[in-house]
């Protein structure tokens, strides 16, 4: 399970993290010549050994609490916020994204700064030790800045996890009026419960199918109710959207889980429903299909 920031926060040391445990200076450029201390940037140390055991996201977000330690005054902001508030991100960050209100201060190695936005400064708050825009402005930046299913996956994480409400996000995009900053604004959903699901969607959406209705709940004749990521009651068809994670053991046993997977598809097929599933591979590798299963179950 990757760690939060709040798990790793404490293993991100500056020199006076350092200080306080008896280190000198002297001995931490030893330490880091002799490989036993590793420099994330200037003044901010990590262990080597958690760093090779660390995955992609816990180093990403490591090199933001180096910069988040070192750069008080800097607002999180753009996809940095995004990262920061816990949203899954299709593309992680190559840069610390810094907000300033004033137009000084100049660019660093792993650093995008964005200056002269006193506003969006004033309107951030405090969030796991570090300045971070508020969800509402995230949402905007990102819709102006990373592609639209990249923002998609972001601003649906927001809303599902309360950061802010559909109508807000909606009113907010519209106001820019801009073409990409309404689509998108179309397309969030406050229903999504994975990027996979966003992604399902957003196809249907590119597709002009009919919109299913999301987590759609049903009874069947078995006393059972069951939820559905996608469903076309009209049509009777279901689409069910897994994502690898389910079978990784993150939800118990696998074999028990793909049991009680087969159990309620066996209860709400004898219900009447047509289940279509489909899984991340299969969404962006190969769209297609999943429309062409979709056309010949009657959704067109």
């Amino acid at each position: 399970m990757t760690q939060t920031v709040q798990q790793l926060f404490p293993q991100v040391q500056t020199l006076a993290d350092l200080a306080h445990q008896g280190l000198s200076a002297a001995t931490v450029s030893r330490r880091t010549r002799a490989g036993r201390l590793r420099r994330l940037k200037q003044g901010v140390y990590v262990d080597p050994t958690s760093w090779q055991s660390w995955e992609p996201r816990e180093r990403c977000l490591a090199q933001h609490i180096a910069q988040v330690k070192t750069r008080p005054s800097g607002v999180l902001s753009h996809q940095s916020a995004a990262l920061w508030m816990g949203a899954p991100l299709l593309k992680l960050p190559t840069k610390v994204h810094l907000t300033y209100a004033s137009f000084s201060g100049n660019q660093a190695p792993g650093l995008r700064l964005h200056r002269g936005r006193p506003e969006v400064v004033a309107a951030s708050s405090y969030l796991l030790g570090a300045r971070v825009t508020s969800p509402q402005q995230t949402l905007l930046d990102l819709a102006l800045s990373v592609p639209l299913l990249e923002a998609l996956v972001a601003g649906d994480f927001l809303l599902r996890k309360g950061f802010l409400s559909l109508a807000e996000a909606r009113a907010s995009l519209e106001a820019l009026q801009r073409p990409r900053a309404q689509r998108l604004a179309q397309r969030l959903s406050d229903q999504s419960d994975s990027p996979a699901e966003t992604i399902a969607r957003n196809l249907i959406h590119d597709w002009n199918l009919p919109l299913p209705r999301e987590q759609f709940e049903i009874w069947t004749p078995y006393g059972k109710l069951y939820r559905a990521d996608f469903a076309w009651p009209e049509q009777g068809v279901l689409l069910e959207v897994d994502g690898e994670v389910k079978y990784s053991g993150a939800y118990g046993n696998p074999q028990e889980v793909i049991r009680a997977e087969h159990r309620r598809q066996r209860e709400l097929e004898a219900a009447g429903w047509r289940i279509i599933r489909v899984r991340w591979k299969e969404l962006v590798e190969h769209p297609l299909t999943l429309r062409q299963r979709l056309w010949e179950a009657g959704v067109r």
